[in-house]
């Protein structure tokens, strides 16, 4: 019973490692703006960046493309959670169609008009 069973294990394994197993629609993190996010049509993936949101200020997306779309802004705070400690803005997106696009984002108060970062991410779809 024990060799069915690790045979099994290494057959599911082995099927898992073939190219195209892998779910296709996996959101993908990024952190880094200098790293360029290379996607396929109809992934999704996630650009994260530090935030502390006590402090009055917040990331906005501000770029535009039909063929991405924003699928929404969540907010995880830092453990273990502390007044006043940060945490991290998590930006979803799909994308629909083929290119290169720059997606651009600030750092800023809402009530002001000056902005403490930018942040550009280059995104290639193929």
């Amino acid at each position: 019973m024990k060799k069915v069973m690790l045979g099994l294990s290494v057959i599911l394994l082995a099927m898992c490692l073939i190219p195209g197993c892998s779910k296709s629609n996996s959101t993908l993190p990024y952190t880094d703006a200098s790293q360029v996010i290379k996607v396929k049509t109809d992934e999704e993936f996630t650009i994260t960046l530090k935030a502390n949101p006590t402090t009055g200020y917040d990331w906005e997306y501000t770029s535009v493309y039909e063929w991405i779309q924003p699928l929404g802004k969540t907010y995880e705070a830092d453990t273990p959670v502390l007044t006043g400690s940060g945490g991290t803005d998590l930006f979803r997106f799909k994308v629909q169609g083929v290119g290169k696009a720059t997606l651009d984002f600030v750092y800023k108060r809402s009530w002001e008009t000056s902005v403490a970062e930018q942040k550009t991410f280059i995104v290639e779809v193929s």
